[in-house]
């Protein structure tokens, strides 16, 4: 299905219809789907569509769909016998994979916290 932007009137700010941001928004949280890339192949801001995705959760372009919803998510504390099984298994074999832009870091084993701390402040800047 194409999503087609309505035509631009000349100096005057664009009013896009409910109906086409919700089909932008709804793409990008489509599995491996890039806000920036739709948002260019609408002819579109990238930051208006975080905008719209903003909007779309809070519900301003009526009911959220269901295959877009996001789930609750509760963080416990675990058991220190869960934390010893976990950290075991990760002694066992572990790889850490971070991507930044085209940067990509793979750490394999278990690293200092401090030294992957410090790894992630600088890629993050």
């Amino acid at each position: 299905m194409d999503i087609v932007a309505p035509a631009r009137r000349p100096g005057r700010r664009p009013n896009f219809p409910l109906d086409f941001k919700r089909q932008v928004v709804e793409a990008t949280f489509q599995p491996g789907a890039s806000v920036s890339l739709i948002a260019r192949e609408h002819d579109v801001n990238a930051n208006l569509v975080f905008r719209w995705r903003r909007q779309y959760q809070e519900g301003a372009f009526g009911p959220v769909n269901q295959s877009a919803t996001f789930l609750p998510v509760q963080v416990i504390e675990a058991s220190a016998d869960v934390s010893q099984a976990a950290q075991s298994q990760l002694e066992f074999h572990s790889e850490l994979v971070v991507e930044v832009g085209k940067a990509t870091l793979r750490i394999t084993g278990t690293p200092e916290p401090q030294t992957l701390q410090l790894i992630l402040q600088q890629l993050l800047r």
